[in-house]
């Protein structure tokens, strides 16, 4: 069973932290450098960061549970008068178990709920999973890249 929730409270950074790593270690081998993940994966600075950003109130933040554990995060916020998608992030034990669909229905219904009509994503460009994914959301890409730790693509999704 999925359940989804937002979070605000910064007692919940650990667990997002747990998610984010796992994501990162096993979902972008091969598509960051070794070093990239290590550097970005360091469980306290990770908890940290997502302490900051609950405690900043700044956009959405949703925990995915899996059979009662938490399995997935979504973050979004504002940019520029249109929705962003920051991170969507699931554990692999729950990948092609409808986890991440289950966060972006929610996500997309609440931002449209809020008035957006263009929502933003940028995946790594040699992430085919994930633009498979968000092409079976309803996002196409923009045409638009920019350079990261590795190349991203821009993906809109208009509501």
């Amino acid at each position: 069973m999925i359940t989804v929730a937002i979070v605000s409270d910064a007692s919940f950074a650990d667990n997002l932290a747990h998610i984010m790593i796992s994501a990162w270690r096993n979902g972008f081998r091969g598509i960051l450098e070794d070093s990239v993940i290590e550097k970005y994966t360091v469980f306290p600075d990770v908890a940290s960061m997502f302490a900051t950003i609950l405690a900043s109130n700044i956009g959405t933040m949703y925990l995915a549970q899996w059979n009662g554990q938490p399995a997935g995060l979504l973050y979004w916020l504002e940019e520029q008068g249109d929705a962003r998608i920051e991170a969507l992030l699931t554990i692999p034990e729950v990948w092609g178990k409808g986890v991440s669909a289950t966060l972006m229905e929610r996500a997309l219904a609440d931002i449209k709920a809020a008035g957006y009509s263009v929502v933003h994503v940028w995946p790594f460009a040699d992430n085919r999973r994930a633009r498979r994914f968000y092409e079976k959301q309803g996002f196409h890409p923009s045409g638009q890249t920019r350079m990261g730790d590795a190349v991203e693509v821009e993906y809109l999704c208009h509501l």
